[in-house]
C-alpha cells in the first residue's frame, strides 16, 4: 500500500532492477500518454519523446525540456493549448514533429533552430513561407536545418513564392546536375533513412548566397517541403 502511493519511487526501483539484470546503459524513448496530472518520471538518457493522447500547455513543454535536457527528438500528437514563448528551449530540439488535432502558428517555423521539422497542421501565410526561404538564402537563419515539411490550412500560392526567390527548375536533359535522391536520418520517422526523389519538375533548386549551399523546394496545394543538400 505504501508503494502504491509513490508510483515514481516504484518506477525508479523497477528501472534500476531491470538495468542491474541487463546492464543497459543506452538511451531511452519515452512515451507520455497520461490521463491525469502528475510528476514526470525520472529517467536518465532520454533521447526521444512521444506525447500522445493528452492536451499539453507551454509550461508542460518547458518542464519536459528541463527534466530531459538531452532530448534529441520530440513527436507531439496532442493539442498544444497556448503559445510557446519564442525563446523556449522547445524550439532548440534538433528533431521536432507536430501532428496534433489543433493548429499550430507560424512561430513554430520562425523560431525553430533544429535540424528537422514536420508540422502536420500549421496556420501561416505565403509571406511566412517567403520569409523563411529568404532567411535561409541570406544565411540569416536556419543554419542547421536539413528538412522542413509542413501542411498548411490554406492553398499555397506557388507562383508568388517562386517569384520571391532565385531558383532553378529541373532540366530533364541534364539530370546529373542534381542527385536523384536525398536521404536523411530523422528519428521521428523511424530507424531507417527517409528518402525523397528530387529529379522532378516539382522540385526547384535554391542556393544560399554565402556559400552556395543547395536546397530543394517542392510545393503542392497545401504541402511545402524544403530539403537541404548536405554534401
Amino acid at each position: 500500500m505504501k508503494c502504491a502511493l509513490e508510483p515514481m519511487a516504484v518506477q525508479k526501483a523497477l528501472r534500476e532492477y531491470i538495468n542491474s539484470i541487463f546492464h543497459y546503459s543506452g538511451t531511452y524513448k519515452l512515451i507520455l500518454s497520461m490521463k491525469r496530472a502528475g510528476s514526470l518520471p525520472i529517467i536518465p538518457n532520454v533521447e526521444q519523446i512521444t506525447i500522445d493522447d493528452i492536451t499539453v500547455d507551454p509550461a508542460f513543454l518547458t518542464s519536459l525540456m528541463t527534466t530531459y535536457p538531452d532530448t534529441q527528438s520530440v513527436a507531439v500528437f496532442s493539442s498544444v493549448v497556448g503559445d510557446i514563448p519564442n525563446d523556449s528551449p522547445f524550439f532548440q530540439i534538433p528533431h521536432f514533429y507536430f501532428c496534433g488535432p489543433s493548429l499550430c502558428g507560424p512561430d513554430y517555423i520562425h523560431n525553430f533552430f533544429g535540424r528537422n521539422l514536420y508540422l502536420g497542421k500549421v496556420t501561416c501565410t505565403d509571406q511566412d513561407l517567403i520569409q523563411f526561404l529568404q532567411k535561409w538564402i541570406s544565411n540569416e537563419g536556419y543554419h542547421n536545418l536539413e528538412t522542413m515539411t509542413i501542411t498548411t490550412d490554406y492553398t499555397i500560392n506557388q507562383d508568388l513564392i517562386r517569384q520571391a526567390i532565385e531558383h532553378e527548375k529541373y532540366d530533364p536533359n541534364k539530370p546529373g546536375k542534381r542527385p536523384e535522391f536525398l536521404m536523411f536520418d530523422i528519428p521521428y520517422l523511424g530507424s531507417n533513412p527517409t528518402k525523397w526523389r528530387i529529379r522532378s519538375r516539382i522540385a526547384v533548386e535554391i542556393k544560399r548566397i554565402a556559400d552556395g549551399k543547395r536546397a530543394f523546394l517542392a510545393m503542392y496545394k497545401c504541402y511545402f517541403n524544403f530539403l537541404v543538400y548536405n554534401t
